[in-house]
């Protein structure tokens, strides 16, 4: 019973993050959407808690709570716009044209570039999109880092600064290809199914990536890290 009504508070917690980012942050907004962060960080402990399947992701509890608070203040504080206007999201913003790009005229999808605006002919259901700086990738690079620093905490001083330079490196890579793979898809889907698809992709697809890529890479990063724990210290005595 815990686990279903977990399941049910992620839901409306994703639900009111969603109406959250399409209403201006106004004070009634913030309110409720600490609410909502409430509502999924209760939730995701009593479902990643409650499911045997779940017992290994359990230390990513704390992390995917950090994301979720990170989530609700980047629009709270209007980061969209900086992002959308700062030199460093322009910069994530061009990267991705760039890539996707590529990976459409990899995949056979005839495009043409100008600016950031990537325009489609037949057979073609979209006549084209503009990949704006904020979907370059810039807020999930915020997000990560914000959920980095935050596990570092826990497991920074077992890890030491090189691995933890490693990993850093590795999950900001793995994040920006994820915003870049979102991108792709959200095209091909409008490519293929037409206007209406591209919006429920560009809705949705975020976050299940996100939440997804998050969850792979910390997995792997505590494994990693509880391995290297568990390794018995060798000892030498002086001659």
């Amino acid at each position: 019973m815990r686990v279903f009504v977990g399941s049910i508070l992620i839901l409306i917690s994703l639900v009111i993050l969603r109406y959250f980012q399409l209403a201006g942050a106004d004070v009634f907004w913030i309110v409720v959407m600490g609410c909502g962060v409430g509502l999924f960080v209760v939730g995701s402990r009593w479902v990643l808690y409650g499911v045997k399947f779940f017992s290994g992701y359990r230390d990513m509890w704390p992390v995917l709570c950090a994301a979720m608070a990170v989530a609700w203040l980047i629009h709270a504080v209007q980061l969209e716009s900086y992002a959308s206007s700062s030199p460093l999201g322009a910069f994530f913003g061009a990267v991705n044209v760039i890539i996707t790009v590529a990976l459409l005229r990899l995949t056979n999808i005839p495009v043409t570039v100008s600016g950031d605006v990537l325009s489609f002919g037949p057979p073609s259901m979209i006549g084209g999109v503009e990949v704006t700086p904020l979907c370059g990738g810039f807020l999930s690079f915020l997000m990560f880092i914000a959920a980095f620093s935050f596990v570092t905490v826990d497991v920074g001083r077992s890890l030491g600064v090189p691995r933890l330079a490693f990993l850093l490196l590795v999950g900001s890579g793995v994040t920006f290809a994820a915003t870049i793979l979102r991108v792709y898809v959200v095209i091909l889907v409008g490519f293929r199914w037409g206007l209406d698809a591209l919006y429920v992709a560009h809705t949705y697809l975020g976050y299940a990536l996100f939440l997804s890529v998050a969850c792979g890479f910390w997995y792997a990063a505590l494994a990693w890290n509880k391995q290297l724990s568990s390794r018995p210290t060798t000892q030498h005595s002086a001659a």
